[in-house]
């Protein structure tokens, strides 16, 4: 790991141990930051968040949201705001009542690809009604929405036409799982590139977003 990384990851965990702000102390009084080797675990670095940013996302005990600890680069490393991000799943998926798992994933590049033919057996013995082909590059949920979008997007265009062929003979989209934390900003928004991206690859977008967590404590409480 790089020194710089490891500098940006050290202050984002001194800001969770010691709070300086008081929007951490109100997220730490009702969630509670998951720790391994007696420190608070970093689920995932990103180096290039904003203009002159780090953010550093630690996960929420028994939740699939996070802590994030955004951090200047210059002219010091320092904290410049903490708040919770959602955790996200975004991925491409098609399903089809006539195509088999493979007959969906044939001249698809992506890997790996996950799913099931109809007829198939579920774990609970039940057979499938319909089969189903996914790409899930993203190991992690500790990103913001619309990043991880373009990035799923970024990888899908080096096969774009593969994707139409995909879109025209089964149901194919992009699905979207969101946990929102319930004190968390709610809002979605897809700017108009991402949008012409999404067009461009013949692809509709379906969200699911479960409320999740405890409120924080207003002042007056």
């Amino acid at each position: 790991m790089e020194t710089n990384i490891q500098i940006y990851i050290d202050k984002a965990i001194e800001e969770i141990l010691n709070p300086t702000f008081a929007v951490t102390e109100q997220y730490l009084e009702v969630n509670v930051v998951t720790i391994e080797n007696g420190i608070p675990k970093v689920e995932r670095v990103d180096s290039d968040f904003r203009d002159n940013l780090v953010a550093v996302y630690f996960p929420v005990k028994d939740e699939r949201y996070f802590l994030q600890v955004n951090l200047e680069k210059t002219p010091a490393a320092k904290v410049d705001f903490v708040h919770i991000e959602s955790g996200h799943k975004t991925y491409l998926t098609a399903t089809s009542e006539d195509l088999t798992f493979e007959e969906l994933s044939q001249n698809l590049i992506f890997k790996p690809l996950q799913g099931w033919s109809k007829g198939d057996l579920r774990k609970n013995g039940s057979k499938h009604t319909f089969s189903r082909a996914s790409f899930k590059p993203f190991a992690s949920e500790a990103y913001e929405m619309e990043k991880q979008l373009n990035l799923l997007l970024t990888e899908l265009e080096k096969d774009a036409e593969s994707v139409i062929r995909l879109t025209e003979k089964a149901t194919a989209y992009i699905s979207i799982c969101k946990h929102q934390y319930i004190s968390g900003n709610a809002g979605i928004s897809f700017d108009i590139a991402t949008v012409n991206r999404l067009s461009k690859l013949n692809l509709g977008v379906d969200i699911d977003i479960y409320i999740v967590g405890n409120p924080i404590k207003d002042e007056d409480d």
